[in-house]
């Protein structure tokens, strides 16, 4: 960076960004509003009981990221390099969904789910094996015991 910028820095500091905070709030407001049209012209409560407090978390969810981004731009940069070292994880998931989905079919939905777990939990950086083994498990367990026993979804499984 050149001594001017340097300076200009010094003497500026880096400028908020209000644009995002602005349209959080509009998005935020469109969906209260839009959640409010249907409470008021709602028959009975199963007309708006997801409708209500769906767009409560999704206005939330819009404040939440105007805030963020409203942070001063160092943070940002900070944030930035932090998510590129980062950046083949999300990818990885998405191999391991698709792959799962492709040999659930013939390994077992509950051997596979239970592989799954494990591989994306190797991924996230756990190594503690106990938790390993206890989620995985666990969790292809649960999975199939929902799917199978209790919302009565054939699926194939190997040991469940």
């Amino acid at each position: 960076m050149r001594s001017t910028e340097q300076s200009k820095q010094d003497i500026f500091p880096p400028r908020r960004n209000w644009g995002g905070l602005v349209f959080a709030c509009i998005l935020a407001g469109v969906v209260l509003f839009f959640a409010w049209s249907v409470v008021d012209v709602a028959r009975r409560t199963t007309d708006w009981l997801l409708i209500g407090p769906g767009a409560i978390i999704a206005a939330a969810a819009f404040l939440w990221a105007g805030i963020g981004d409203f942070r001063a731009q160092q943070q940002v940069q900070t944030l930035a390099e932090a998510a590129r070292s980062e950046a083949s994880r999300p990818v990885i998931l998405i191999g391991l969904t698709c792959a799962f989905a492709m040999a659930a079919p013939f390994i077992g939905f509950d051997l596979g789910a239970a592989i799954f777990i494990l591989l994306c939990l190797l991924v996230q950086g756990e190594r503690s094996w106990w938790k390993l083994a206890l989620a995985s498990v666990g969790g292809a367990a649960l999975t199939t015991w929902t799917f199978v026993d209790l919302l009565m979804v054939r699926l194939p499984v190997l040991f469940l």
